[in-house]
């Protein structure tokens, strides 16, 4: 008889219960619907947090069970704020045009309305037409849906015609990468549609919202990002833990003996490949409302490099590693580049953690790597067994 999913993944009723407990928590303590205790600033932090979280279990699943190091990952991430992004940005712009038509002596027109959208948000670039790839930008539902077809559908082209070639190792992770890479530099240019070096900004004013208070929204987007990343955990853990997810190990560990066994494995990975990057594409279209702003730099290739030293700090091949992974660095990085850390004067020299986080980023990955090399996750499966025995 097929054993229930929490049977077979204990952990997974443990994430589920923690989550919902630190939720609940901090939504007590919050400005918007609590004591007052935890600061919207925070609240914010750990919504993007555990968006962040939410992508790196989507890295965890093809890199550490399937085996693929997309450096890639992050472009999906991104591809996913763009979209929920255009709608965020023409709805509140629509809302500015309206206002200030309104005194004009007779009502405007909807073409007066749409050039006045098109200047609003493309005269940045020297534009004031509104391009093709906004055409559904006016409906919450068609960009929702675009959310995870135009991530989806690149990673399934791109997955399609990588894994038929059969190309593996180090040479996919460059291909992913050099797909990141132009993926960014067309987002650069002015001609693209988005807005190029400038992006898309003003995505916390949500339309049909602006009249409720910034500590209210923050709450309503970190439960929203809480339950996204619980759905997504659940996900990945019934992925991994049946009959598929022996095979997509299997493919991890000896993909060659894997074949010969007679199982399709180009069909798995381009399976996981795509679902990992509808993942990575919700985990953005949650972030970047809360970050406020989007721009090609966030899609550039260093991007899903962190997010793969992420996963390796805190474990791959185990889901809550991926988490842990994640929102430590998360948390840390805000520490550190948000001004909490103190400099260390040192008389000929003072260290700004500003400037030198990203290099106490890098040392602490080869030290988990030289030393921990499960990462974090690692030292707690070694703590679980040793209290079993």
């Amino acid at each position: 008889m097929q054993r229930s999913l929490f049977v077979r993944q204990p952990s997974v009723l443990i994430f589920i219960g923690l989550l919902a407990a630190f939720t609940i928590a901090i939504t007590v303590l919050s400005e918007g619907f609590g004591l007052g205790l935890v600061s919207t600033s925070f609240i914010k932090i750990l919504g993007k947090t555990l968006c962040l979280c939410l992508v790196a279990i989507a890295m965890d699943l093809v890199w550490g069970y399937c085996g693929i190091l997309s450096l890639g990952h992050f472009a999906f991430f991104g591809l996913g704020g763009y979209m929920i992004g255009m709608w965020l940005m023409y709805e509140r712009t629509k809302d500015i045009v309206i206002a200030s038509l309104a005194g004009a002596e007779l009502p405007a027109t909807a073409e007066e309305i749409r050039e006045g959208i098109g200047t609003q948000i493309f005269g940045v670039v020297g534009g004031a037409e509104i391009p093709v790839v906004w055409y559904f930008a006016d409906s919450l539902w068609a960009q929702l849906a675009l959310v995870v077809l135009v991530p989806g559908l690149l990673a399934l082209v791109f997955g399609w015609l990588a894994f038929r070639s059969r190309v593996t190792g180090v040479y996919l992770s460059i291909l992913t990468q050099a797909m990141t890479l132009a993926l960014s530099l067309y987002l650069f240019q002015n001609d693209s549609g988005l807005r190029g070096n400038n992006g898309l900004s003003g995505l916390q004013n949500i339309p049909g919202l602006t009249h409720l208070p910034q500590a209210v929204v923050s709450v309503w987007f970190f439960l929203a990002s809480a339950f996204a990343l619980g759905v997504g955990y659940l996900v990945a853990a019934w992925v991994v833990s049946g009959k598929f997810g022996s095979v997509v190990r299997a493919i991890r560990d000896d993909e060659t003996r894997i074949r010969f066994m007679g199982y399709p494995v180009e069909a798995y990975k381009l399976v996981v490949f795509t679902l990992t990057a509808v993942i990575a594409a919700i985990a953005g279209a949650l972030y970047y409302p809360q970050a406020g702003i989007i721009n090609p730099a966030e899609i550039a290739p260093i991007a899903s490099i962190y997010l793969a030293v992420w996963v390796a700090i805190g474990g791959r091949g185990r889901l809550y590693g991926a988490v842990i992974g994640a929102a430590t660095v998360s948390l840390l990085s805000s520490w550190f580049t948000g001004g909490q850390a103190p400099s260390i004067p040192l008389g000929f020299y003072t260290i700004d953690w500003v400037d030198w986080w990203q290099v106490l980023l890098g040392l602490g990955f080869v030290l988990v790597t030289l030393f921990v090399p499960k990462g974090i996750g690692g030292l707690f499966d070694r703590l679980v067994r040793k209290d079993a025995s």
